[in-house]
C-alpha cells in the first residue's frame, strides 16, 4: 500500500480565520469533522498537517516539537498575510499545547480552545504512545506480525530523540499559562484517562483571563472531535469562537 502524505486542508470562508491543531501521532483527519462545522457556519478553517505525522514511524521519530511549532507558525503568518487581524486557535492533544502556546505568544490569537490537553508526561509516556502507533501503522498497512514486533522492539530500544524536547514543551506551556490574555475554553473527556482531568482543572485555574471555560463531556474519551458528543462539542466550541472579538 502506497503511504500518501497528508496535504493541509483549506476551506476558504467568512473574514474569521480559524487554525484547527491536530493530535500527536494523528492526522489532520483528527479535526476535519469540526473544521466542516465551522466552515459551513461561516468560519475560514485551516488544518496545518504536522511534520512527520501521516507518514509512519520512520518520518514520525525525525521530527518534533520544534518542527510543529513551526507548521503552527507558517499557518499563522499565512493567515495573516491575507489579511486576517484575529485568528482562533484549537486543537486537541499535542494541538491543544500548541493552541495555548499560539495563544501566550502570538499576537493575533484572540481566543483558544485546548482539549485533552497532557500534563506531567514523562519520556517513558510518550514513547508508550509511538510504539502503538507504530503496531497500529503498520497492521494497517498489512505488515506481517514479524516485522511488526521487530519495528516496535526497534523503537522501545531507540526512542525518538525529540521526547525529552517533547515533555519539556508540556512542561512550558503549563507553567506558562498566567501569561495568556485571551479567553480560553477548556475541554476533556470523561471517558479519558484521569491525568487529563486533572490536566484540563489545572489548566483552567492556571489561566487569569476573566473569559476563561470549562466543560466535561460524560461519553467522550481522548480524540473528542471524533467522539460521541461530537455534535455537542463542535456547538460549544462555535458558540466559544463566536463570541470573540473579531476586529
Amino acid at each position: 500500500m502506497k503511504i500518501v502524505e497528508p496535504e493541509p486542508l483549506k476551506y476558504e470562508g467568512g473574514t474569521r480565520a480559524v487554525m484547527l491543531l491536530h493530535s500527536f501521532t494523528g492526522t489532520v483527519r483528527d479535526m476535519k469533522p469540526l473544521a466542516q462545522h465551522l466552515h459551513q457556519h461561516g468560519y475560514t478553517v485551516h488544518v496545518p498537517s504536522f511534520e512527520g505525522h501521516g507518514m509512519g514511524p520512520s518520518k514520525l521519530v525525525e521530527t518534533g516539537p520544534s518542527d510543529w511549532w513551526q507548521d503552527v507558525l507558517d499557518e499563522y503568518r499565512f493567515l495573516k498575510d491575507k489579511g486576517y487581524e484575529n485568528i482562533a486557535v484549537g486543537g486537541v492533544s499535542l494541538g491543544g499545547v500548541l493552541a495555548l502556546r499560539a495563544a501566550e505568544k502570538l499576537e493575533a490569537i484572540n481566543g483558544a480552545v485546548s482539549m485533552s490537553v497532557p500534563q506531567g508526561k514523562d519520556v517513558q509516556d510518550i514513547n508508550r504512545r509511538v510504539l502503538s502507533y507504530t503496531k497500529n501503522f503498520l497492521k494497517f498497512m498489512g505488515e506481517d506480525e514479524e516485522k511488526v514486533r521487530e519495528a516496535v522492539d526497534y523503537y522501545r530500544d531507540h526512542p525518538m530523540g525529540s521526547l525529552e524536547d517533547f515533555r519539556k514543551l508540556i512542561d512550558e506551556v503549563h507553567e506558562n499559562l498566567g501569561h495568556i490574555d485571551v479567553p480560553v475554553a477548556v475541554k476533556y473527556g470523561e471517558k479519558d484517562a484521569e491525568l487529563y482531568m486533572e490536566s484540563a482543572k489545572s489548566i483552567y485555574e492556571n489561566i487569569d483571563h476573566s473569559g476563561k471555560e470549562i466543560k466535561s463531556y460524560e461519553n467522550s474519551g481522548h480524540l473528542m472531535t471524533r467522539g460521541r458528543d461530537q455534535e455537542a462539542l463542535f456547538d460549544d466550541i462555535r458558540t466559544f469562537f463566536d463570541a470573540l472579538d473579531w476586529q
